[in-house]
């Protein structure tokens, strides 16, 4: 009997332990999207731009914060797009955003839901230039 519950007590602990162990993937990649592609959009030609693909989750994450931290322009905005941007997630929807950075480091990046064209999102100026140097590191 005592050697029947040492053998039920070592398989309670066995499967407490394997309940509180890590997953094999960390928590942080949770909700990340699976891939975000930037196009150029061919009526601007300002500046020199290239096709961008993020499928890296360091990357998406870096792109993922900085949408997250911009913030709502007041009013109705006139804008040109730099970037159509396609954010794929892992459940197989697709968000699209209107997206510019430019070159200059001083400018915040712009970013529009292609839903509501109206309402336009700046991206701090930190992130901004995190993102040109993200992009510049794809396209170099």
């Amino acid at each position: 009997m005592v050697k029947h519950v040492g053998v039920l007590l070592v398989f309670v602990f066995a499967a407490f332990v394997a309940g509180c162990s890590q997953p094999s993937e960390p928590d942080s990649e949770e909700g990340l999207p699976v891939l975000i592609t930037l196009t150029c959009n061919p009526n601007l030609a300002l500046e020199p731009c290239q096709d961008v693909v993020f499928d890296r989750s360091d990357e998406i994450r870096i792109m993922m914060e900085a949408i997250h931290k911009a913030e709502r322009m007041p009013g109705i905005i006139d804008y040109g797009t730099q970037y159509k941007m396609s954010i794929n997630n892992a459940d197989g929807s697709v968000t699209r955003y209107d997206f510019s950075l430019g070159m200059d480091p001083k400018m915040q990046g712009l970013l529009v839901n292609e839903e509501d064209t109206n309402t336009g999102y700046s991206i701090p100026l930190e992130d901004s230039n995190q993102l040109r140097r993200l992009i510049q590191r794809r396209t170099d």
